[in-house]
């Protein structure tokens, strides 16, 4: 597949750079507004960058991103007026496909002068906090340039507020949080769904490990029903009573010279002290869950109005 699609490539390539070369300097279109206009007075080497450049939008409006990426890495640099076209290109095809952090850095090369640099600069943001980096997320975003008060800016203020909730930075993103989007009701909506993610974090009370397990130890599988995880605390009871009663059943039978109550006694020891250790592993992973689901939740909600807005 990919030496058919490059010999096809070599074909159109062939029969397309003699009919470039008698264009007007002036003609000629680019419907995505990617490439610049003035590219052909840059000479011969950046009219076959272009052939190739179009060439590879005809493969990602397709959706072969994967043949596209192995054409736009065999290209060599070109002049000034396309680079931001390469990377730009280069950093959406690595989006497609899922190469966030690798996306990321190309996307953050295209320059203010590019007609799709606020595009690039808030997917290489979202890119990084999704890969779990929103350190450098927020770096990207403080240093967008934004002139006026348009949409670049009310959504610079929406994706600072999404990195604040990610790092549960609730105080800032709470006084941040009035005019951030006003003006722009495409926002709204999606401002009022992160309102409701900050809400639920502000009121949420996770499990306390340490709790968990000591109530475990008072009455065994209590941590674990605690932790939000009953049916385990359930069983956990269930199966620790049943060991210890046998046990006594031993004790009372023999004393504590009987193998039978040495036995059970030590495996009802054993299963006791799992419960307590499990108790506080169940109140750790409802954390992680709690907020993993919130971190899906408002990656979800940073992401659709940026599709929105620059598709």
């Amino acid at each position: 597949m990919r030496l058919s699609c490059f010999f096809l490539y070599l074909l159109m390539l062939t029969l397309s750079l003699p009919a470039v070369a008698r264009q007007d300097p002036g003609s000629g279109a680019d419907p995505s507004g990617i490439l610049p206009s003035n590219h052909r007075r840059a000479g011969v080497a950046d009219e076959a960058i272009r052939a190739e450049l179009d060439f590879v939008l005809y493969l990602m409006g397709r959706g072969d991103f994967r043949e596209s990426l192995f054409l736009l890495e065999g290209l060599g640099p070109g002049s000034a007026s396309l680079e931001d076209s390469l990377h730009y290109l280069t950093g959406w095809v690595l989006y497609h496909q899922k190469m966030l952090e690798p996306s990321a850095s190309r996307l953050m090369q295209v320059s203010y002068e590019s007609p799709v640099y606020h595009k690039s600069h808030f997917f290489a943001a979202y890119n990084l906090a999704h890969a779990g980096n929103t350190r450098q997320a927020r770096s990207v975003l403080q240093s967008v340039e934004v002139a006026g008060s348009g949409l670049p800016l009310a959504m610079l203020g929406f994706q600072l507020g999404g990195i604040d909730l990610l790092e549960r930075n609730l105080d800032a993103y709470a006084a941040a949080a009035p005019g951030r989007v006003s003006g722009h009701h495409a926002l709204a909506h999606h401002e009022g769904r992160m309102q409701q993610h900050y809400t639920r974090l502000r009121s949420s009370s996770q499990p306390v490990p340490m709790v968990a397990a000591g109530l475990s130890a008072i009455v065994p599988g209590l941590g674990k029903i605690y932790a939000g995880k009953p049916a385990e605390g359930i069983a956990a009871f269930l199966y620790t009573t049943a060991l210890g009663l046998a046990a006594y059943d031993a004790y009372r039978g023999g004393g504590t010279g009987n193998p039978l109550f040495l036995v059970t006694a030590t495996v009802t020891a054993v299963f006791y002290g799992g419960n307590i250790l499990g108790s506080a592993t169940a109140a750790r992973r409802t954390q992680n869950e709690f907020k993993h689901e919130m971190d899906q939740r408002i990656l979800f909600d940073m992401h659709i109005p940026l599709r929105n807005a620059y598709p």
